[in-house]
């Protein structure tokens, strides 16, 4: 079944779809008894800088694929537009490659319009070839679901309902399910630091000083500074690791090897308002 990530920027989504790609990856290679040889069980795509044309999501899958590496001239990017169809290759390959998850990142790059074309498509993957889909990007629920209405299917989903409704005894007016009923959607909001969760963003910061490769770093030396952290990115994930990182460089170019409230204080002034 496919699946949605969804939330404000700078949530951490992306960073989710790796995850989830990653471990979907170990996963079916633990089945498999380890990696195998001309195996992709998980492609990951983002949506195209033009994704009114369906040939550009073809062509973004066989890049991962390999089927058609990035142009190094003029006099290939020339030759390649004699061959823009793909679609016969790339579905060979996911098939031939048992392909079980598709990651499409950056969804939002997408009109309700652009995605209601290439929505049979992705169906075909799901229905055929028993690929799963994620969607990640702000507003990717409220885009899908109005490209499944562009697409015609709603009308199909609400008849569906409408008979459900009667033959359970409650008749009712069929009505367009909304994008949660559809879809399983995962929401991400800032990381919270408040009185009702305390724990989350600790959390966060003790994950990353578990990861952090500094000499000389100090117990809890994140976890101590959680509140200033906390107050410096409004608990938006990407600012949080851009603040954590570029401290770490911090200290490693100063030699401290240690992030304290001074290499914090300059990683947020780095960042600006």
């Amino acid at each position: 079944m496919d699946h949605v990530i969804d939330g404000p920027a700078g949530t951490g989504k992306t960073c989710l779809l790796r995850a989830i790609g990653r471990t979907a990856q170990r996963e079916v290679e633990a089945a498999m008894g380890g990696r195998r040889q001309n195996t992709i069980p998980v492609v990951h795509i983002t949506t195209p800088a033009d994704p009114e044309p369906r040939v550009n999501w073809l062509w973004e899958i066989g890049s991962y694929l390999g089927l058609n590496p990035e142009p190094k001239s003029l006099v290939e990017v020339l030759e390649m537009r004699k061959h823009q169809d793909v679609t016969l290759p790339v579905n060979y390959v996911l098939e031939t490659a048992q392909t079980r998850l598709l990651l499409i990142d950056d969804i939002n790059r997408a009109s309700p319009q652009h995605l209601a074309n290439i929505l049979p498509y992705f169906d075909y993957l799901r229905d055929k070839l028993g690929i799963s889909l994620v969607f990640c990007g702000t507003g990717a629920s409220h885009r899908l679901h109005q490209a499944r209405i562009l697409a015609g299917e709603l009308t199909r989903v609400s008849e569906e309902n409408r008979v459900r409704l009667e033959q359970a005894g409650r008749p009712a007016e069929p009505v367009s399910p909304s994008p949660t009923a559809l879809l399983p959607v995962t929401w991400l909001h800032p990381l919270p630091l408040d009185t009702k969760d305390d724990e989350t963003f600790r959390r966060v910061l003790a994950s990353f000083e578990a990861d952090l490769c500094l000499y000389q770093l100090e117990e809890n030396a994140l976890s101590k500074h959680a509140v200033t952290l906390h107050q410096r990115t409004g608990g938006y994930f990407k600012a949080l690791t851009y603040v954590i990182s570029t401290a770490a460089v911090l200290a490693i170019r100063s030699g401290s090897e240690n992030i304290t409230e001074k290499e914090i204080d300059a990683a947020t002034a780095q960042l600006g308002p």
